[in-house]
């Protein structure tokens, strides 16, 4: 199987970056086009935020969508700057959705051959609690290829 086309999950984590870095690092390799995704949780969308310049903004209203518009630049200029040195463009693309939906529909509508995520590698409560993007992604994929990739520990 040849990867041509691949999608990362960036949310600005150092299991972000790292899968970022991966992606990049085998993009040359593989003659490969990096897709940066950056995903608005859509939760987020519907109740009330603080904007640090604004003060409380109402959900739904265009002060919301401009704020999350200005945090998805901030996070794909970041991913840019992680990119420069390695000579590899991004496409970058900005959803406002669920994380593990947006991921999965991005990667159809691009023909991504591989998804790379980075994972924070909760245990099993943690997991059952909060849920897991990678996890889901990883389920609801195919025929997809997805690669998980963890930050390196600390202990290392």
């Amino acid at each position: 199987m040849t990867f041509k086309t691949l999608l990362v999950a960036y949310d600005g984590s150092e299991f972000g970056r790292e899968a970022l870095r991966t992606a990049v690092d085998n993009a040359p390799l593989l003659g490969a086009t990096v897709h940066v995704i950056y995903v608005v949780k859509s939760r987020s969308y519907t109740s009330a935020a603080v904007d640090s310049h604004i003060g409380v903004v109402e959900p739904r209203s265009e002060q919301l969508l401009q704020m999350f518009e200005r945090e998805a630049e901030e996070m794909l200029a970041k991913a840019q700057e992680i990119v420069s040195d390695a000579e590899v463009e991004i496409v970058p693309h900005t959803v406002i959705g669920d994380p593990r939906d947006e991921i999965i529909e991005t990667a159809k509508e691009i023909g991504a051959d591989l998804i790379i995520l980075g994972s924070a590698g909760k245990g099993r409560t943690k997991r059952l609690l909060l849920g897991s993007v990678s996890n889901s992604v990883v389920a609801e994929s195919p025929p997809i290829a997805t690669l998980v990739v963890h930050a390196p520990s600390e202990e290392k």
